[in-house]
C-alpha cells in the first residue's frame, strides 16, 4: 500500500523538485571543468610550475609586512608592459584587483585581504595539469612579484 502510494503521490514531485537542483549541479561542474581547461590551455609565457615550500615561505614573509609588501607590489606593476598588466588584470580574482594599485590601499584593506591573499597564494603551491600549478596566476605573481 506504501508503495503505491510513494509511486503515485511522492515519487512525481521527487523527480520535478530534483531535476532542477541536478540541472544547476552539472551545470556547475561542467562550468569549472571548462574553466580549468581554459585555464592550462592558455600559454602565459612565464614559469607557472608550483612553487616550492621556500618561494612560498618567502612570498608569506613578504605579505606579513604591510610596507614591503606595498613596495614590492607597486615595483611590480610599475615593471609590468601593457600586455602584461591586461593580463593580470583579467586573470586576478575581483577582491585582489585593488592590489593593482598598491599606493592606495591602506593598512586595514590590506588586512582585510592577506588572509585570502595567503590562500590564493597557496594554490600556486598545488600541482594542477601540464605540470601547472593549480593557480598559475598565483605562481607567477609570488616568484615576479612578491620576490
Amino acid at each position: 500500500m506504501f508503495k503505491r502510494l510513494f509511486k503515485l503521490i511522492i515519487w512525481p514531485v521527487k523527480k520535478v523538485v530534483l531535476f532542477p537542483i541536478k540541472f544547476l549541479l552539472y551545470s556547475f561542474i561542467i562550468f569549472i571543468v571548462s574553466v580549468l581547461y581554459l585555464q592550462y590551455k592558455a600559454d602565459y609565457d612565464v614559469e607557472t610550475t608550483p612553487l616550492s615550500k621556500i618561494e612560498y615561505e618567502n612570498c608569506i614573509e613578504v605579505i606579513e609586512n604591510y610596507e614591503v609588501t606595498i613596495n614590492v607590489l607597486a615595483n611590480y606593476v610599475d615593471g609590468l608592459d601593457s600586455y602584461q598588466k591586461e593580463f593580470v588584470i583579467n586573470n586576478l580574482p575581483d577582491r585582489f584587483r585593488i592590489l593593482l594599485e598598491p599606493k592606495t590601499i591602506s593598512a586595514e584593506e590590506f588586512e582585510k585581504i592577506k588572509g585570502s591573499f595567503k590562500t590564493y597564494l597557496q594554490g600556486g603551491r598545488l600541482p594542477g595539469f601540464n605540470g601547472q600549478a593549480l593557480f598559475p596566476q598565483a605562481a607567477s605573481l609570488c616568484r615576479k612579484g612578491l620576490s
